[in-house]
């Protein structure tokens, strides 16, 4: 059970009065001392300080015990019975007295390191505005080192879709080419050939690695085969700016190894046809984003807030994040699982205000509880010459 810090309820310079800070249950306080040496301190101190509070609990009972009155020779009275518990509770109480300074210190500790994981973490990644076809060679460059670094040595250009709602999503062949000429372009031969029948998304009932086409070759372990797929995001009715995504996943553990977000234009690739700067902006209520595990996303969540989520839990967070829903909805075939996620996020579009798109981040938790993830954001703004008003 915790422990109250009641030195801290006291008003802070605003007025308002401080929350007390509840310290970390004992049971879990060893996952957050990251000092051996305080691990190996904790363990001892705890043992004490059981062996102290057993020791009291012996005594007590020794003391409330009901007794008969003493008859024979060489039997305590009960004024010494009373003497010999209260020895053995006060040698208990010295005994925790002992351990008590470590395990205050170490409870300190082992909170001050909970609070740092789970504090609110404000996270701010900039979109630069790129023409599209520049943004997928940047891309091309940038995830071939990254299928480099970890080993890859097939890599399948699966295709790209322009996504506007989860029942309107689009094949895009325009991006696929322009994708597969950059990536070309990079190193001529890293892209595997396209199969004959091209790419499905088809679970195999004896494996949990999905195949990709009827003569597939299943990688038997993660760095050996890479997928690559572009996405579409249109964020203005006249196609001035959209978010173009290139990801790439493992094929063995379907997992993201990469994903590049660029602000571009969704209409000639040559110019822009309106300038725009950009950000994404999210309130990390409590770091969730350094969490563990496998994050999915709820069908029914906004898809342009997905895809930055999912950026950013690749670039800014310690979380993975499963790719069989985005190559199911690429590629059609068998219904996903859900790449072993525990927990689904849903991203819930609230109000625009101008350009900028804003989403409430909620998961639910094992036991069927909604609680809060966060707030994102999209700033978007149109900084064009013709959208400045006269004057100014």
């Amino acid at each position: 059970m915790g422990i109250l810090l009641t030195s801290l309820l006291f008003f802070a310079a605003s007025g308002d009065p401080v929350k007390p800070v509840e310290m970390v249950p004992d049971d879990v306080i060893p996952n957050y001392l990251v000092n051996a040496g305080d691990r190996a301190e904790w363990g001892s101190a705890k043992q004490q300080d059981d062996a102290g509070k057993k020791r009291v609990q012996t005594g007590t009972s020794i003391l409330n015990a009901p007794r008969a009155p003493s008859t024979g020779a060489g039997q305590e009275t009960p004024e010494q019975i009373k003497v010999r518990a209260q020895k053995i509770i006060k040698e208990g109480e010295e005994q925790s007295a002992r351990a008590m300074p470590s395990l205050e210190r170490l409870r300190k500790v082992a909170t001050a390191r909970y609070l740092d994981l789970t504090k609110t973490s404000n996270i701010e990644q900039p979109l630069p505005q790129t023409l599209w076809k520049a943004s997928l060679l940047q891309s091309a460059v940038r995830l071939q080192k990254v299928a480099r670094d970890q080993g890859y040595k097939t890599q399948h250009l699966l295709g790209s879709m322009t996504i506007l709602g989860s029942d309107k999503i689009y094949r895009t062949p325009v991006i696929t080419k322009a994708l597969r000429e950059a990536w070309v372009k990079a190193e001529p031969a890293a892209l595997a050939s396209v199969p004959t029948g091209g790419y499905i998304f088809k679970r195999n009932p004896t494996s949990s690695v999905p195949q990709f086409s009827a003569d597939w070759v299943t990688p038997t372990a993660a760095g050996q085969t890479a997928l690559i797929w572009a996405e579409v995001y249109p964020l203005t009715a006249d196609d001035a700016a959209g978010l173009l995504v290139v990801r790439m996943a493992d094929a063995f553990t379907m997992r993201l190894v990469g994903s590049d977000v660029y602000l571009t234009t969704m209409g000639p690739a040559e110019k822009f046809p309106k300038k725009f700067t950009a950000s994404i902006f999210l309130k990390d209520e409590k770091s969730y984003l350094q969490g563990a595990g496998v994050r999915s996303f709820d069908r029914d969540s906004n898809p342009v807030g997905v895809a930055l989520l999912r950026d950013l839990c690749l670039h800014k967070g310690t979380l993975s994040i499963g790719a069989s829903q985005s190559l199911y909805d690429l590629l059609g075939g068998d219904a996903p699982a859900n790449d072993g996620a525990k927990e689904a996020w849903k991203v819930s579009p609230q109000p625009a205000v101008l350009l900028t798109r804003s989403f409430k981040v909620t998961s639910k938790g094992a036991d069927g509880a909604t609680f809060s993830i966060g707030e994102l954001s999209l700033q978007l703004e149109d900084v064009s010459v013709a959208a400045k008003p006269a004057g100014k």
